[in-house]
């Protein structure tokens, strides 16, 4: 197995190179644009440079910044091909029949993810989340630590499930939405929407004056 080098030395990638040694992954080491931290030992992982190193380095990449825009961006930068970004699950997280896992996606401890759900690249599945069956969730998605999701949703590219939030069955979320901390989703939501409270409302729709 080629080595993993994980490209974000904070708090996030710190959550990541722990699940990455628990699943048996070999780590070459952190790179960071932060110069500050160039050649310092983080978690006990060498920053080895900045995120331009990825082009001489023959391993595996995770992206490992929480934020999912940032983390979008940096993919994009790197313009490498889907194979070269690992898939990392952590050994105590509980996986169905018939999932599908996208590349570069991470998969945090004690996760469940349930039968026929497909996760797309790139996203994050936090600590204690559980996604039911059948579910969608696209590229550049954050399930944040201790989410829950009912069969048979869908969630859209670059959403933000808040800590704690939940989603009734069959429920629709559109692109790059963020459902806050604690919410209770039992409406589909639209592209671009902010949703809190229980039972969730809408408060914002980026470029729509509500």
């Amino acid at each position: 197995m080629k080595k993993l080098y994980i490209i974000g030395a904070g708090g996030h990638g710190q959550v990541v190179s722990d699940c990455a040694k628990a699943g048996g992954f070999e780590i070459g080491g952190f790179l960071d644009d932060n110069k500050d931290l160039w050649g310092k030992v983080v978690n006990g992982i060498e920053v080895l440079g900045g995120i331009g190193l990825v082009k001489k380095l023959d391993g595996m990449f995770v992206v490992a910044i929480g934020d999912n825009f940032a983390r979008k961006k940096v993919v994009e930068r790197l313009n490498l091909g889907i194979k070269s970004f690992a898939t990392i699950i952590h050994p105590s997280a509980i996986i169905g029949s018939d999932v599908d896992i996208g590349y570069g996606t991470m998969i945090v401890g004690e996760v469940v993810v349930n039968t026929h759900t497909k996760v797309g690249n790139h996203v994050i599945v936090n600590t204690m989340a559980s996604l039911d069956h059948h579910n969608v969730v696209e590229d550049y998605v954050h399930v944040a630590p201790g989410v829950h999701t009912g069969g048979s949703v869908f969630i859209g590219e670059g959403t933000l499930l808040g800590i704690g939030s939940s989603i009734i069955p069959g429920i629709k979320i559109g692109k790059w939405a963020v459902i806050g901390a604690g919410s209770v989703v039992i409406r589909d939501v639209p592209d671009y929407a902010t949703v809190v409270g229980n039972p969730g409302k809408v408060i914002r729709i980026k470029g729509v004056d509500l």
